[in-house]
C-alpha cells in the first residue's frame, strides 16, 4: 500500500470531505479521488462512500483506519530518524500518564537533565491505553498507574504500589462516612480525568460488579480538573492518592471511608527490542530508583491523608 494513498484516505476520513482533505493536503481534490480509487483497487474493497452528508467509512474502511494511522505515523518517524546527521542520537519515546509525569516522574526528569543531558528524550503526556500505544510503537516505552497488566506481548516492570483515594468535598454526604457497600456510591455522580485509566475502569467496573452504576460521570480531562469540580461540590473521584494528598492535608478534600477491590502500581512497559538500548536502561535504571524514593507529598502518608 502507498503510503500517499494511505493519507489521503485518513485525511478523507477525519473530515468526511474529499474537498475539505485535498485542501488540508495542498492537492487537487481529482488527485485525492485518484489515490483513494487506487487504494481500493489494491484491497479489492470500497473503503468509503459518498452521502449526502459527506463521506463516510466503510466496515472494511473502519478496520484498515486503525491500521492506516499507524503504517502512517510509522513511515513518518522513519523518515525523521534518517532525514538528521548521520551521527544523531535516536530519541527515545516516553509516554506517560499525567498523574504519573506530574507527581512521580519531575524528580526522574530532572534527575536526567542534571546527570545525563546528552540524553535525547521526548516525552509524551497519554490520555489512552498505554499498552495499546507501546504495542503499536507510538511511544517505546511508557509508565502509568493502575492494575497490573497481563499482556504478554510487551516488556513489563512493577515499579512501586499506588493507594487510591475517594476524594469529595468536605460537605459531601458521604465525606468522612464509611461506605459499606459499593452499590451506595452509585447514586452520586463521579467525576474522572479519562475513563480509559486503569484505575478508573477498575472503579466502573466495581460498581457494575455491585449490580449499579453510577449516576453520571463526568470527563474533564486532566487530575487538575477533576480535582477543582470536587473541591465545587461536583460529585466524587477515584484518584491516586499522590495526586490528592496535599488537597487532603489542606482540608480542601475529605475521603470516603471505601476501599477499591483492586490494587493499582506505578508501572512501565516498553516494546519489545528495545531491552538493548543503553539509553532505555538508563531511564528505567533511574526510574526504579526514584519511585522507591518517593513518597505522597510532605511525607503524607495515605493512612494520615484519610
Amino acid at each position: 500500500m502507498n503510503i500517499k494513498h494511505l493519507s489521503a484516505f485518513l485525511t478523507v476520513a477525519e473530515y468526511r470531505s474529499f474537498t475539505q482533505a485535498a485542501r488540508i493536503l495542498g492537492l487537487a481534490q481529482p488527485t485525492v479521488t485518484a489515490r483513494i480509487k487506487s487504494l481500493e483497487q489494491t484491497l479489492e474493497t470500497p473503503l468509503l462512500h459518498r452521502t449526502a452528508t459527506g463521506a463516510r467509512l466503510t466496515p472494511a474502511g473502519r478496520r484498515l483506519h486503525r491500521y492506516a494511522r499507524r503504517i502512517v505515523h510509522l513511515s513518518e518517524l522513519a523518515q525523521q530518524s534518517v532525514s538528521g546527521p548521520a551521527d544523531a542520537p535516536e530519541t527515545l519515546l516516553i509516554g506517560a500518564t499525567e498523574c504519573i509525569v506530574t507527581y512521580r516522574l519531575v524528580p526522574l526528569i530532572e534527575y536526567l537533565h542534571l546527570r545525563h543531558r546528552d540524553l535525547d528524550l521526548s516525552l509524551r503526556t497519554l490520555d489512552d491505553d498505554p499498552v495499546r500505544l507501546v504495542r503499536e510503537e507510538q511511544v517505546d516505552c511508557a509508565f502509568f498507574i493502575g492494575p497490573r497488566t497481563t499482556a504478554t506481548d510487551v516488556n513489563h516492570l512493577v515499579l512501586r504500589p499506588e493507594s487510591l483515594s475517594l476524594v469529595a468535598h468536605p460537605a459531601h454526604p458521604l465525606a468522612g462516612r464509611t461506605v459499606r457497600a459499593t452499590a451506595d456510591l452509585a447514586r452520586h455522580t463521579v467525576a474522572c480525568a479519562h475513563r480509559g485509566s486503569g484505575y478508573q475502569r477498575g472503579f466502573e467496573a466495581a460498581l457494575a460488579e455491585a449490580g449499579v452504576a453510577a449516576r453520571g460521570i463526568l470527563v474533564l480531562g486532566s487530575v487538575d480538573a477533576v480535582k477543582r469540580s470536587v473541591g465545587e461540590g461536583i460529585g466524587m473521584a477515584l484518584l491516586p492518592t499522590v495526586t490528592v494528598a496535599q488537597e487532603l492535608g489542606l482540608g480542601q478534600l475529605r475521603c470516603v471511608d471505601w476501599r477499591p477491590p483492586f490494587a493499582v502500581y506505578s508501572q512501565c512497559v516498553w516494546r519489545r527490542g528495545l531491552g538493548d538500548d543503553s539509553v532505555f536502561h538508563t531511564v528505567l535504571g533511574t526510574a526504579r530508583q526514584v519511585m522507591a524514593e518517593s513518597d505522597t507529598p510532605a511525607g503524607l502518608s495515605p493512612q494520615a491523608a484519610c
